[in-house]
């Protein structure tokens, strides 16, 4: 909970302009009905019970324009690891991280393992 908190008052501390993103009270409903899915076929890593008050408790919060975007954080960390990068290993990194390619394994197994293929022409000089 300490978490998900933290990550929604950085979020709403870093987030530029709030208005853009609020969602509606329509797909607030919607969502939690995603995650509710989730929690009661196991696929969080979360109690039943735990899942469905953390559910609840955004739904309410995302209503009332309180909740952020949760990846918010992890997505301009794994955007500022891509910037120490050569500038045409950064456009691929970056790539990833937007979600274009191919993404396989899961946190909960130990990491993603996100894959991009680029094709670089052969040298005519050779």
């Amino acid at each position: 909970m300490h978490i998900c908190l933290t990550a929604v008052v950085l979020a709403a501390t870093l987030g530029g302009n709030a208005n853009a993103a609020e969602p509606s009270a329509t797909s607030a409903e919607e969502r939690y009905q995603s995650d509710r899915v989730i929690c009661l076929t196991g696929q969080s890593n979360q109690s039943e019970a735990t899942c469905l008050k953390e559910a609840g408790a955004a739904r309410d919060e995302a209503i009332r324009h309180q909740l952020g975007d949760g990846n918010a954080p992890y997505d301009a960390n794994a955007m500022r690891r891509c910037a120490t990068l050569p500038p045409a290993d950064k456009r691929d990194c970056e790539s990833r991280i937007r979600g274009e390619g191919s993404v396989s394994g899961s946190v909960r197994d130990g990491g993603l393992i996100r894959e991009t293929t680029t094709i670089v022409p052969a040298d005519p000089a050779k």
